[in-house]
């Protein structure tokens, strides 16, 4: 493990945003665990906007222990709801909360991405009327967790 498990790609990890979203996260979760839930925080080395053949949503990439923990999690646990806290200084940054209240177990994805270069894939993401967040690692195994509503995840109004 790390020193600083906020280490991201160097173009994000200059940016002020991606190290608060890494500091929300463990405050929130320090308060979820404070209530008695079970939880797990992630730490994408990286996050994008996909729309291919194989996938549309979005994409995070998960370190080899931190997805294992997640898989095994996502086999004994039915998450069905999330919370998304959102912030944007040019990228839009995400703290997206998966959560499971009946057995009060939460997941905690911290994500971001560039709205300006991803017009294309967010109108897509509009018209399907789902956002999908593909928690994966480098062989493409994924976890993958289907929101039917996508405002949270997504920039104020229309993006053309």
């Amino acid at each position: 493990m790390t020193d600083n498990p906020a280490d991201a790609p160097s173009n994000v990890q200059a940016a002020d945003g991606w190290q608060a979203v890494v500091e929300d996260m463990a405050a929130v979760a320090e308060e979820y665990r404070d209530r008695g839930w079970t939880t797990l925080e992630l730490h994408p080395g990286d996050s994008v906007l996909v729309d291919s053949e194989f996938r549309t949503g979005l994409d995070v990439l998960l370190p080899g222990d931190e997805y294992e923990d997640l898989e095994a999690l996502a086999e004994d646990v039915a998450f069905s709801d999330v919370d998304v806290f959102r912030a944007e200084s040019g990228m839009r940054y995400l703290l997206v909360v998966e959560k499971d209240p009946d057995s009060e177990t939460a997941v905690f994805v911290p994500a971001y991405y560039d709205p300006a270069g991803s017009q294309e894939k967010l109108e897509t993401i509009r018209a399907n009327g789902e956002l999908r967040l593909f928690c994966r690692r480098l062989n493409d195994d994924y976890v993958e967790f289907v929101h039917e509503n996508v405002e949270p995840f997504l920039p104020e109004g229309r993006t053309s």
